[in-house]
């Protein structure tokens, strides 16, 4: 996959939402719905913003500090890495590296403090920041 079908593919992945199943404990045949997302790509594929991840929805919308070239050079970065973690090697280990940063973005959206509403990629994974970055 090139730089531009990988940002395609998060762009999907934030924009689709999560199929998710419920079972009503013997109320009822399970129930199957698509969480819905609420996520935009902001103009010139700078960044984007998202106001419901994975399901969840955020107190306020965050923004990913992330272009389509930058996400390539992520990937790239963290491919050993993740190589290492998951212990296979998937497409030159870019699958591995693209489950890791969404790991990372998981784990940032998750615990940032109120009022970090900037993700921007960092060693460790991402920041999130109360500013946009310069």
């Amino acid at each position: 996959m090139d730089a531009r079908e990988w940002w395609d593919r998060l762009v999907g992945e934030l924009t689709e939402g999560t199929e998710v199943t419920v079972y009503p404990g013997g109320a009822g045949p399970p129930v199957t719905y698509r969480a819905t997302s609420r996520a935009e790509v902001l103009p010139g594929e700078r960044a984007i913003r998202i106001s419901c991840f994975m399901g969840r929805e955020l107190e306020q919308p965050m923004t990913l500090h992330l272009d389509p070239a930058a996400l390539a050079a992520r990937l790239r970065e963290l491919t050993e890495g993740a190589v290492e973690a998951f212990g296979t090697r998937r497409r030159g280990g870019l699958e591995e590296a693209y489950a890791l940063l969404m790991l990372h973005l998981e784990e940032t959206v998750g615990t940032a403090r109120p009022g970090e509403t900037h993700l921007v990629p960092s060693r460790g994974g991402f920041d999130s920041l109360r500013e946009p970055p310069p």
